[in-house]
């Protein structure tokens, strides 16, 4: 007779909860595309959404509940409301709100994650657009609703505490996006000039962001590939956030541009993902690497501190760093200076 085994001593049940989140990210992208959380935002029941809203009763009941199950909906007796979460981040128009990026995620899992196998015989997946429409409206607003779950803030509060900041006259955003780093740049400094320079059909973006801000009289948006074209001289500070993953002989002209575009004693302040030196931690930073690494068009590359370190001290920044991390957003300050 053979015996049952005993269970191992692993933590098997850690493990299991952590690949749950999949369901999760169904639940959340089917409630906004039904809008449950603008119906939800005073008490009602399943029934009474399903009969405006012309859904399946019987399904409507479950996905209530497993939307209250994972936190998004709070019931009471027969009745569901938006938890403080959903109603800050899932509402349309509210100024956190993260449908965009939701999109985003499910389609990098769908068209990206769900290839990886496939990927892993045949090598990275051969793009179907180009960076026209890849880096359109729509991922330029789930890249402004990524920054708005913390990181601008916490960028922000470095960034502005450095010494030369308050004195600082004028400062490029480079791919700069959205343009919510400059304009909150340039809302902390009122002396600031800041510029957002980025592809042309990404500025289109960004002008409606300065524009909501009612910050056009500080803030330009300025058509143009940081990568290839110039974005002028007389610099005090060059910010890059989340646009520098790219291997570094290509970087290697970029920094250099960078350096001569500043001011004697001008900063070079980036926002970046880092790993640790076995590149296995954190697990978002693995996980987002390979990820960009499936699609044939981006010759990606995260960099560890000690490499971005080294990068940007090879071309001619003195160089400290500050960790502004979250768990989903393991980012690195690393601000060059360029001698006075």
């Amino acid at each position: 007779m053979q015996q049952i085994p005993e269970l191992p001593d692993v933590e098997m049940e850690d493990f299991y909860q952590s690949i749950n989140g999949g369901e999760k990210l169904f639940l959340l992208k089917a409630a906004l595309d039904h809008e449950v959380f603008e119906f939800c935002d005073k008490p009602a029941t399943a029934e009474e959404f399903s009969s405006t809203h012309g859904t399946h009763t019987g399904l409507t009941e479950k996905f209530f509940n497993a939307l209250a199950a994972s936190g998004l909906l709070i019931k009471t007796d027969s009745t569901f409301q938006n938890s403080p979460l959903a109603s800050a981040c899932f509402i349309e128009g509210k100024p956190f709100y993260q449908g965009n990026l939701i999109g985003l995620m499910l389609k990098t899992r769908m068209e990206r994650w769900a290839n990886l196998g496939r990927c892993l015989k045949e090598g990275p997946l051969q793009p179907k657009n180009d960076r026209r429409q890849v880096f359109d409206a729509r991922f330029t607003r789930a890249m402004a609703e990524g920054a708005m779950r913390g990181g601008l803030h916490r960028t922000v509060s470095t960034v502005t505490a450095l010494p030369e900041f308050q004195t600082a006259k004028k400062l490029v955003d480079i791919g700069g996006g959205h343009g919510l780093y400059a304009i909150a740049f340039a809302q902390a400094n009122p002396a600031l000039e800041s510029v957002v320079f980025d592809l042309p059909q990404v500025v289109e973006a960004t002008n409606d962001y300065i524009q909501s801000y009612e910050m056009q009289d500080r803030v330009r948006a300025v058509a143009g590939d940081y990568t290839a074209d110039s974005w002028g001289q007389g610099v005090d500070i060059v910010f890059a956030s989340d646009c520098m993953y790219r291997p570094r002989a290509v970087l290697e002209p970029i920094l250099s541009k960078i350096k001569d575009s500043l001011n004697p004693g001008g900063m070079f302040i980036s926002k970046h993902w880092m790993m640790d030196d076995q590149r296995t931690s954190p697990d978002t930073t693995v996980y987002f690497d390979l990820m960009v690494s499936l699609m044939g068009n981006f010759s990606g590359h995260i960099y560890t501190n000690a490499e971005w370190r080294q990068v940007l001290d090879s071309a001619g920044f003195t160089v400290e760093s500050v960790d502004i991390s979250s768990p989903s957003k393991p980012s690195m300050i690393f601000v060059g200076r360029k001698k006075a």
